[in-house]
């Protein structure tokens, strides 16, 4: 799950505005759902009322146009027609506020409301914060960005007002139902499964007290402990209803044309195989659309109502979930998004699952992927510049970004660093240490990215690397693991990529005590007294038990000597963690700029 800021904590953000601008900003980001570059490109030409008649504000938001960079460094040329990426609605109140700052300030139609830098929409945040910090309990503890203000957005509609998450999903623009999953409460089996069933003595509306008893036996089969299918335990426990009289689970075969059924209940295979319900109807939708589906009958479904909703978890489909009702009665919209949320929870624990198999398997299917997609960043920087780019490691930034470490050989900073300015989605080039032959940096990525994808299907990428303007991609997955349908799956979100290879391979396990010889091993003696001191004396403590000179003044030797073997110490336990054996030491004799350890 991912926190926005309570009510009482946003109120107080709002209320601790010191100029009428700031407020803007927070409301702009935490009521409109704007991104922090956004902020600076909405003005007064950019509010009206909707065409419905229903007394809503629309806040047209345009996109960022070329030659503007992502992070919003660089104003787009005048001269350029303006494209718009989205509408949001806009409360009342804040439109209200927009009115009186643009009549107040002498705005043009053009002006922006904000006219400053990304950066500095991000600081007023920040401010904002402190100041709220110090007057009132009520202020959120941690930092707040305006990342954490569209988190606030997203949490008020999808869980407080229960907004439907496809207009949630446009309003904030988001690029996929998929992304929404962290902004909502953990979907855990007993809390569904209370908070839908229904007081039989309550006088309940009708449809309220059906989807409660029809879609809660597919919610209890998730609680139930270690399912050795999940899929078939939440098929044959939505059949226990008598709403439905059918339910399977239909996953991408190999091609992505057709879909196979991996599990059913209520109906045999040879029956759903006459129906040829492999090669057409609304699961093949809800997998590609990543939504609900329904249909009020046809012939794959035996002529009666159904419904199909998408098993995903963070942008990764691992199939529909089809029901089949029993009478002539149509899915209702609170069946439908009560069966969403019990196929988003499947989703998750398939996921999970796939991850738990690979922390137990001894043994693993190795995949390679391999693309040639031009627009891809790292393909066109390794031809442009002739180099070998390799991804050390992927950190989330938040939904829709992350940030890259990457090893670079053959190429400079100064180099690398004029490809980064060149590409959409790419900005923040940061210098880690230069190399002779090349260096370690970082970069920040908008949008999603191969490896990613990956991760979300359950698979732990082991290399990832590009030359001459090819990426090269290794995962593992579960052993036994069908990995056609999240080939198919990747073939769809990103131009290029195809499945190289597949293979079983057979894995040690490395036992704990296994692991810590080998880190031990790293270490020298005066390392190890170092960081065995520090540790047993409360150093890495909060708060701190012993000061750094304490520990020294115990070791008997100077501060300086015992900085210089800690740090080296926790440079060498980090290795073991993060890094191959011998990676470090490469990178060492091939430094020549970097901080002294």
């Amino acid at each position: 799950m991912v926190d926005g800021l309570d009510a009482d904590a946003y109120d107080a953000l709002v209320t601790a505005a010191e100029t009428y601008r700031a407020a803007l900003v927070v409301r702009l980001a935490g009521e409109a759902g704007l991104r922090t570059e956004e902020i600076t490109r909405v003005a007064p030409r950019h509010l009206h009322e909707a065409e419905s008649g229903a007394g809503a504000r629309l806040l047209a938001v345009p996109a960022a146009e070329d030659g503007e960079r992502e992070d919003g460094d660089g104003a787009p040329p005048a001269d350029i027609d303006e494209r718009i990426d989205r509408e949001t609605v806009v409360p009342a109140s804040l439109a209200a506020d927009l009115d009186r700052y643009a009549t107040s300030e002498g705005l043009g139609a053009d002006d922006p409301y904000v006219d400053v830098s990304p950066r500095r929409v991000q600081m007023i945040v920040r401010e904002t914060a402190a100041r709220a910090a110090n007057r009132t309990d009520a202020a959120p503890e941690e930092r707040v960005t305006p990342s954490a203000l569209r988190k606030t957005f997203a949490r008020r509609h999808l869980v407080d007002r229960d907004v439907d998450p496809r207009a949630v999903r446009d309003a904030g623009g988001w690029e996929s139902l998929g992304t929404l999953d962290p902004y909502l409460d953990p979907l855990d089996g007993e809390a569904l499964a209370a908070a839908l069933a229904v007081d039989a003595g309550a006088d309940a509306d009708a449809t309220v007290g059906r989807t409660g008893t029809t879609v809660l036996p597919g919610f209890e089969a998730l609680t139930e402990s270690g399912p050795s299918d999940p899929v078939a335990a939440v098929a044959a426990g939505l059949t226990e209803a008598d709403r439905w009289t059918e339910a399977w689970f239909a996953r991408r075969a190999v091609g992505g044309e057709r879909v196979e059924i991996a599990a059913t209940a209520g109906v045999d295979r040879a029956t759903l195989a006459e129906r040829d319900v492999s090669a057409r109807g609304p699961w093949q939708d809800a997998i590609a659309d990543e939504a609900p589906v329904s249909t009020d009958g046809r012939q794959e479904t035996g002529g009666r109502p159904a419904v199909a909703v998408p098993a995903a978890y963070e942008g990764a489909v691992h199939g529909a979930l089809c029901v089949v009702a029993a009478a002539a009665d149509p899915v209702d919209d609170a069946e439908t998004r009560s069966l969403a949320v019990l196929g988003r929870c499947l989703g998750r624990l398939i996921t999970a699952d796939r991850w738990r198999e690979l922390l137990h398997s001894d043994a693993v299917t190795e995949v390679e992927f391999r693309a040639t997609d031009d627009g891809a960043f790292l393909a066109r920087a390794s031809e442009r510049l002739d180099c070998r780019i390799e991804l050390a490691s992927t950190v989330d930034v938040d939904d829709e970004v992350s940030r890259a470490y990457l090893s670079v050989d053959g190429a400079g900073p100064q180099e690398f660093a004029t490809v980064v300015e060149e590409v959409r989605g790419v900005s923040d080039f940061r210098v880690i240490e230069t190399r002779e032959d090349g260096c370690s940096a970082s970069v920040r990525l908008a949008g999603g990215s191969l490896v990613r994808a990956l991760i979300d299907h359950g698979a732990t990428v082991r290399d990832a690397s590009t030359a001459d303007g090819r990426v090269r991609v290794v995962a593992d997955f579960p052993e036994g693991t069908n990995v056609r349908p999240v080939a198919d799956g990747l073939r769809d979100r990103f131009a290029g990529v195809r499945l190289a290879s597949k293979e079983s391979v057979a894995r040690s396990p490395r036992t704990e005590s296994a692991l810590r010889d080998g880190i031990a091993d790293r270490f020298t003696d005066r390392q190890w007294a170092a960081l065995s001191a520090a540790y047993h004396g409360g150093y890495f403590d909060w708060p701190r038990g012993s000061t750094a000179e304490e520990v020294a003044d115990a070791m008997d030797v100077s501060s300086p000597t015992f900085h210089n073997h800690l740090r080296k110490a926790q440079r060498a336990l980090l290795d073991g963690v993060f890094e191959e054996d011998g990676d470090r030491a490469s990178r060492e004799d091939g430094r020549i700029v970097g901080a002294d350890e």
